[in-house]
């Protein structure tokens, strides 16, 4: 009981941490995305912290304190009408995430690879994403209110998310799930695949300095993205095996699910915070704001003692 009490603090710790990093990048990353340069670049990763944050909110306010606690502190049972609307929040969240990992991909497969700037304009890309919204919205109200089996839940016992099996019936939500992971990191791949090669022959033939700075920030991007996809992938992956190879005895082994949703869900923001010029100069910019009143009044003073 010890142990779990110390892995659900933990999970809450890191998933709050990560919660606070997705809003501190929301702001700029919204003004640019709408507002600003209105480059698709921000709006996908605008609709990639709304993703993360829906996956957040359940880890950190549910499946957390649920562990903390040894008792399911929002919906007060493990399986009810508010555990089975967590688990949409939850499942939406992630099948958000899945088709953002390639519509990132051929953004980068477009811009780099075709160099037509011209097809990831604001308007479709945002239309783009209201058919996303509407699509995982769907498919995860499929996976908790109308396939037969199984809706996702929170189980304290595990200390993760799991399938509520039903003896006897098929698992179509886990099927819409598999098909989601795969066909997402499939295409994924091949895009990012394909732009590293014209990377690879870009650099060969560079033909000046400007062409060179952007082939440069483009990459910057690619790598931003890419590090992104390998935590999305590395997620699923341990989803989807461990109740294959863990033993019935060492639950434990479960937990490690949570952490690399949290890890995943923070990876985007870590990465625009220590990556993301434009996104630094934003935050300190705001910062300078703040402080600008209290310097003017320091200068202020300061003339009127000499």
């Amino acid at each position: 009981m010890l142990l779990n009490w110390h892995i659900g603090l933990a999970c809450f710790c890191l998933s709050f941490v990560s919660i606070c990093l997705n809003l501190l990048i929301f702001i700029p990353v919204f003004r640019f995305a709408f507002f600003g340069k209105r480059s698709s670049i921000y709006l996908i990763a605008f609709f990639n912290i709304i993703s993360d944050l829906q996956q957040l909110f359940v880890a950190c306010f549910h499946s957390s304190l649920s562990i903390i606690f040894g008792r399911y502190v929002l919906s007060g049972a493990r399986i009810n009408s508010f555990s089975v609307f967590l688990g949409w929040i939850h499942i939406n969240g992630w099948f958000m995430e899945s088709l953002v990992q390639p519509v990132m991909a051929l953004n980068r497969f477009v811009v780099i690879t075709l160099n037509r700037n011209y097809i990831f304009t604001f308007r479709r890309t945002l239309f783009l994403f209201f058919v996303i919204i509407a699509l995982t919205s769907f498919s995860a109200a499929c996976t908790q209110y109308f396939f037969p089996c199984c809706v996702i839940i929170v189980d304290i016992d595990i200390m993760s998310y799991m399938f509520l099996s039903i003896d006897g019936v098929y698992s179509y939500s886990n099927a819409i799930l598999l098909v989601y992971n795969i066909f997402c990191t499939l295409l994924s791949t091949f895009c990012y695949v394909s732009v590293l090669i014209s990377i690879r022959r870009a650099n060969k033939n560079v033909v000046n300095n400007i062409h060179s700075n952007t082939k440069k920030q483009e990459a910057r991007y690619l790598f931003q993205f890419v590090v992104i996809s390998i935590f999305y992938v590395a997620t699923w992956i341990s989803f989807e095996t461990l109740p294959y190879i863990v033993p019935p005895d060492q639950p434990i082994w479960f937990s490690s699910v949570p952490f690399l949703l949290t890890l995943n869900c923070s990876s985007n923001s870590v990465i625009f915070l220590m990556y993301n010029l434009e996104v630094q100069k934003s935050l300190k910019s705001c910062c300078c704001a703040k402080k600008g009143p209290n310097a003017g009044v320091i200068i202020h003073v300061a003339s009127k003692i000499t």
